[in-house]
């Protein structure tokens, strides 16, 4: 039985290795230099490839294809079309050089004006186009409405801030607009950027002098062409898109596949010089629609607004921060102070620097350990199941007793508010003090409109640890009132006169536990730590220190 098994195994991988075809090559110019990415593709199929940074190509392709071409392209040379018999007998390609297809004018003796055309801050109500590792050829972009002369300054475009890589490296692609979609390429040489950061990234491009004249609207694309994973963690690349009335999602699995645009548009944005000399359409359909958001958008931008100062600290990313292992989680955390233990615990998609204006006041009286959640800034989740506020606080159970603490406090901000909540009614002798800002009960106590937007990002969302994330606040948590009554210790409930959450949930809180006082903070939303951090610190250093 074992022989016959074998045998069909065997059998198996035969007609599978049997029914492709593999081509290997150099693709080079006429003079003989090579031409590293230069995109390579079946016509009208989603089979492609590039060449890497040597001019070296590997194909792979089904063997019901062995009669197509195969077609490569480079920026500034002719693309070639080779049939994929001719390139059995000999893979090696060689492409000419092109004569410039569009119409270039000179403005460096002209007085231009600036402007940048799109997207120009992350607002919270947004989802991410994934790349995928194995499929490096896909593109993704957007359409710019541009000047009828324009110079093309710089680029700017936001990775996703759960993206996990040690560094990256992207293609650049920029076309002409026919019919609505990206036509010919407007580059004569390739535009390569390398980073090892997420948010907003700027690609520089006075350089290249790319200036056009007479072109109402430019495609620009990013190909993923090489990644670095970081050690002991899965590799997770998207760029940050947002929901809106215009088609302006641009795919493509490989050059020569056809477009796919979709609703909504990609969080990125142009640079440029330009005169207005004749119509200027572009002021009408600037893609920048801040000015459209809700109150509720509004003041979620303006926390993404101070997140970027936050990440101009040393928190979340002190060379001295350390890991607890757990069962299925690697947690980082970091130390400040000395005294009594003051946990910090951030909110949904949060991280630690987050709590920049708390740590650094906080640690002049209290041992602060901030800690980032699982599935969170530098933390690590290795289940693959969706998850409760319950597994968030046994993750803390665990990481107090490898810590060794004895007795805490928890200061707990809105996601980490529902964790410190639930770790205090299972917990009850380890809490000395509990503080939270912007907690709730169960989803129904949040502004609905905001849970409505919660439900579309997900449905919207390619990222399966988002997805993760968000499914906490459409389906979790669920605490009732007679778990609020079994809390003994001292909690101060903070919510903002604006707050995300109900105030009927907040006074739900308040009224079932026992001990506790309740403080809403004047003129603040949601982010009341951020918005008047020296008014609500003061008041949780005199409630811990009562």
């Amino acid at each position: 039985m074992k022989k016959r098994s074998f045998f069909l195994i065997c059998l198996l991988l035969h007609i599978v290795l049997y029914a492709q075809i593999t081509i290997q090559g150099k693709v080079k110019n006429m003079e003989n230099e090579i031409l590293p990415y230069c995109n390579i593709g079946i016509k009208d199929t989603n089979i492609g490839s590039f060449t890497n940074k040597s001019g070296d190509y590997k194909m792979i392709i089904p063997k019901e294809f062995q009669n197509k071409s195969i077609v490569f392209k480079a920026e500034g040379y002719a693309e070639n079309t080779k049939p994929i018999s001719e390139l059995l007998q000999n893979a090696d390609v060689y492409l000419d050089f092109k004569i410039r297809n569009i119409q270039e004018v000179v403005l460096e003796g002209e007085k231009l004006k600036e402007k940048t055309i799109g997207q120009k801050s992350r607002p919270i109500l947004t989802f991410s186009k994934m790349f995928d590792k194995n499929t490096l050829t896909v593109e993704q972009g957007n359409i710019f409405d541009i000047y009828k002369k324009t110079k093309l300054k710089s680029f700017s475009f936001h990775i996703m801030p759960s993206s996990r890589f040690e560094s990256i490296t992207l293609k650049l692609n920029i076309y002409d607009v026919k019919n609505g979609l990206p036509n010919q390429s407007l580059l004569n040489e390739n535009i390569i950027f390398k980073t090892s950061t997420t948010g907003w990234q700027n690609i520089e491009l006075s350089n290249y002098k790319l200036v056009f004249n007479n072109l109402d609207k430019i495609a620009i694309t990013l190909q993923l062409l090489e990644y670095e994973p970081l050690k002991d963690s899965d590799f997770v690349f998207g760029i940050s898109a947002k929901k809106s009335l215009s088609k302006n999602l641009l795919f493509r699995h490989q050059s020569q596949s056809q477009w796919d645009i979709s609703d909504g548009t990609f969080l990125s944005n142009i640079n440029v010089g330009y005169n207005n000399k004749g119509i200027d359409t572009v002021e009408k359909s600037d893609n920048n629609n801040d000015s459209k958001l809700t109150d509720e958008e509004k003041n979620l931008v303006t926390f993404y607004e101070a997140r970027e100062d936050a990440k101009k600290t040393i928190y979340g990313k002190n060379p001295e921060g350390k890991f607890i292992k757990l069962t299925d989680a690697n947690i980082y955390y970091e130390e400040y102070g000395t005294g009594e233990p003051l946990i910090l615990l951030e909110g949904n998609n949060g991280i630690i620097s987050d709590f920049y204006h708390q740590i650094s006041f906080f640690s002049k009286y209290f041992h602060v350990i901030t800690i980032d959640t699982r599935n969170q800034g530098k933390s690590q989740d290795f289940s693959n199941v969706d998850y409760g506020y319950e597994k968030l606080a046994d993750d803390l159970s665990d990481i107090v007793d490898q810590l060794k603490l004895q007795k805490i406090n928890i200061l707990g901000w809105s996601d980490g508010g529902i964790t410190g909540l639930l770790f205090s009614i299972k917990n009850p002798k380890i809490i000395n003090k509990l503080v939270v800002i912007g907690a709730n009960t169960n989803p129904k106590g949040v502004d609905d409109k905001f849970i409505n937007s919660i439900k579309k990002r997900y449905e919207n969302s390619d990222d399966l640890l988002e997805k993760r994330r968000l499914n906490l606040m459409i389906n979790h948590p669920d605490i009732q009132s007679n778990d609020l009554k079994k809390i003994e210790n001292p909690v101060l409930v903070i919510a903002g006169s604006n707050d995300l959450v109900k105030i009927e949930d907040t006074n739900l809180i308040h009224k079932n536990i026992p001990n506790s006082v309740l403080l809403v903070v004047p003129d603040t939303t949601h982010n009341a730590p951020l918005e008047k951090p020296d008014f609500v610190n003061q008041q949780i250093l005199n409630f811990i220190k009562k």
